[in-house]
């Protein structure tokens, strides 16, 4: 008795392992981005400002809106990826999103940065004005 075969071909061609691993590896590598680098550059930055008892400007727009950007971006590489055909261009865009990623999770360290550099340029005016004012009397 013989069964008769079954074609599991839709016409389709069959994603290359290339594909899967290059997709597999950049989702893995993102995940690691935010866990490794993007959280505790927040937690530093939260903690920096409770510190500080919010006399820290964290610019929390700027942070958020270039996050969501980032990582939509790095999330488009990776279905793009994962969409692919050809292993090189799978690779190419799952290195692609794992910079995206690293890049946009480095950004919140350098906005509070620069804000904190804007921030002390207010303050030596008025130190100097309170020199000024407690050497003249």
């Amino acid at each position: 008795m013989s069964f008769p075969r079954r074609s599991t071909s839709s016409g389709h061609r069959a994603r290359p392992r290339a594909v899967w691993a290059a997709a597999l590896t950049g989702l893995l590598f993102v995940l690691l981005v935010v866990m490794g680098v993007l959280l505790p550059i927040l937690g530093l930055i939260g903690a920096a400002d409770g510190a500080t008892v919010g006399v820290l400007d964290v610019p929390v727009g700027s942070i958020a809106g270039a996050l969501l950007i980032g990582y939509v971006l790095a999330s488009l590489f990776l279905f793009l990826s994962f969409r692919s055909r050809n292993g090189a261009v799978s690779w190419v865009l799952s290195v692609a999103a794992v910079v995206s990623a690293l890049l946009v999770s480095l950004w919140p360290i350098v906005a509070v940065a620069i804000a904190g550099v804007d921030q002390s340029q207010d303050i030596i005016p008025f130190i100097q004005d309170l020199i000024a004012r407690v050497t003249t009397q």
